[in-house]
């Protein structure tokens, strides 16, 4: 987590200038997210502490009322709250929600979803934990403040909104949906001061005629950028292009800035930069299946994206590997060496590819696995383009165990300093998620980034517990160095692979 490298405490921001035109010309309402409030005792915002309090991740949980108890609060005189998340004691399911990445949460401010613009985090301010809306784009920008700890102690945290700020739920069509979004409902005059809350104006701004343009480069001046709210219609019809036996249709993203294909791996890591009817778009995903080329759309749209659905040809490859025979009774795990063929995955420091790694490492964890009598089948086991549908349907037939994909991450050029080990999973993979991430820290010397939820497409579309592991960032100069060398990859395959073992009980 990137902690703020200016003091706050000399900031000062005023209203006018910060929240200039986030407001859009009136849309119909059917085109929108809505916001729905949601109970503020069925809801808490936690400061989660990482690597014992090096940093700290947002952490929202949600209680289903009538159901066992999440969390418990102890308040000790006028400090910090500390929250005991229950819910990771027991299995949660139907009792709790719990959110803790940005697929989860976003900031919402005047009606408008700023989740593209801003990112939220949680840094520490003095003796103190504070949550801030940090600006992704315009990087001049002043973040925005929401809520603090009220001190700073051993633990998870409650992080107590200020003024004006509530967490509502994300709508569609009228129907709420799990995003939850960290809320304001007025125009902001925000002042940073010493000790002080950020003061609210309740005067609107007259809405302009038509949306304002959003800024092609940073802008110099500290305005925030303005947030354009995207709609979300039902999926169109796939846009004119080759069709043949078997329909296929592709997901795609106009690149619109340099940071599109970053903003599409933020939802899909499996997109790459490619050409169509010679526009340069991100591709997300290949499908066979409209329905599911339609969930893909959604997602990403609803990550305010300008995705398209396209009419394509059948792919190029076989992108759905052969099942083996697999002896009766075996377990069975799916190694999934993200990205291959036309897509690289991230490029980074001295035109290091993803798929290089991803393949290195997942040929070292099937070899491992197999020494421990494993079945392992892996979804591409050459430099060949394999689909999102591909993967995860291969796993699903094959009747597999586990289903482990291997990825590595990226972040702008710029940001070498930004090192380290991720895991993801979307429901009944945390244990294994837990299990591989903590044995890879325990093989490496790999900064800790953390076990995290996401809604990506092969972690929702298998049937089994499923993770997916960023083995660490192309573009990191730490982690870059570390892919370069053959010893320290092994050691990365051989974590995952214990962690894989630690979980069957091997």
């Amino acid at each position: 987590m990137a902690l703020l490298s200016r003091s706050l405490d000399s900031l000062l921001i005023t209203a006018a200038t910060v929240m200039a035109g986030l407001i859009a010309a009136p849309i119909a309402a059917a085109q929108q997210f809505g916001q729905q409030p949601i109970d503020p005792s069925l809801t808490v915002a936690i400061a989660s502490p990482v690597r014992d309090g090096a940093f700290y991740n947002l952490m929202i949980l949600q209680q289903v009322p009538n159901q066992r108890q999440c969390w418990q609060e102890q308040e000790a005189g006028g400090g910090p709250v500390v929250v005991d998340p229950l819910l990771l004691n027991f299995d949660f399911t139907g009792a709790c929600d719990r959110s803790t990445d940005g697929n989860g949460y976003s900031v919402r401010v005047n009606g408008q979803d700023l989740g593209v613009q801003y990112r939220l985090e949680v840094s520490r301010r003095q003796n103190d934990l504070v949550l801030f809306a940090s600006p992704t784009r315009d990087r001049s920008a002043p973040p925005i403040e929401i809520g603090r700890t009220n001190g700073r102690t051993d633990g998870f945290l409650k992080i107590q909104l200020n003024p004006g700020w509530q967490m509502t739920r994300r709508t569609y069509n009228g129907q709420p949906v799990g995003h939850i979004y960290l809320t304001h409902d007025a125009p902001l005059d925000v002042r940073f001061a010493a000790g002080t809350a950020p003061a609210l104006s309740q005067a609107t701004p007259a809405r302009p005629s038509t949306p304002p343009s959003a800024p092609s480069a940073p802008a110099t001046s500290p305005s925030v950028p303005i947030a354009q709210t995207q709609p979300i219609p039902t999926p169109p019809p796939p846009a004119s292009g080759t069709t043949t036996t078997g329909n296929y249709f592709r997901v795609i993203v106009p690149i619109t800035s340099g940071d599109t294909l970053q903003q599409v791996r933020a939802v899909e890591p499996e997109a790459f930069r490619t050409t169509v009817d010679g526009q340069a778009v991100v591709q997300v995903g290949l499908f066979r299946e409209r329905q599911r080329a339609d969930e893909v759309y959604t997602a990403l749209v609803a990550a305010s994206l300008p995705a398209k659905v396209v009419a394509a040809s059948a792919p190029a490859v076989a992108s759905t590997p052969v099942i083996p025979s697999i002896p009766q009774g075996a377990v069975v795990v799916v190694i999934d060496p993200g990205h291959g063929g036309r897509d690289p995955g991230a490029v980074g420091i001295g035109g290091l590819q993803e798929k290089q790694i991803n393949t290195a490492i997942s040929n070292r964890v099937q070899q491992q696995l197999q020494a421990a009598g494993i079945t392992v089948l892996t979804t591409r086991s050459s430099d060949v383009y394999v689909g999102l549908d591909a993967r995860s349907e291969y796993a699903n037939q094959a009747g597999a165990n586990l289903f482990v994909s291997i990825h590595a991450n990226a972040i702008s050029m710029d940001r070498p300093d930004i090192n380290g080990l991720e895991t993801y999973y979307y429901s009944s993979g945390e244990r294994l998620a837990r299990s591989i991430h903590a044995s890879v820290l325990r093989n490496t010397d790999l900064g800790d980034r953390g076990v995290r939820t996401a809604r990506f497409y092969v972690l929702r579309n298998t049937s089994m517990p499923s993770v997916l592991v960023e083995t660490g960032f192309v573009t990191g100069a730490t982690d870059a160095a570390r892919f370069r060398n053959p010893t320290a990859v092994n050691q990365i395959a051989d974590g995952i692979a214990r962690g894989i073992l630690n979980y069957l009980g091997r």
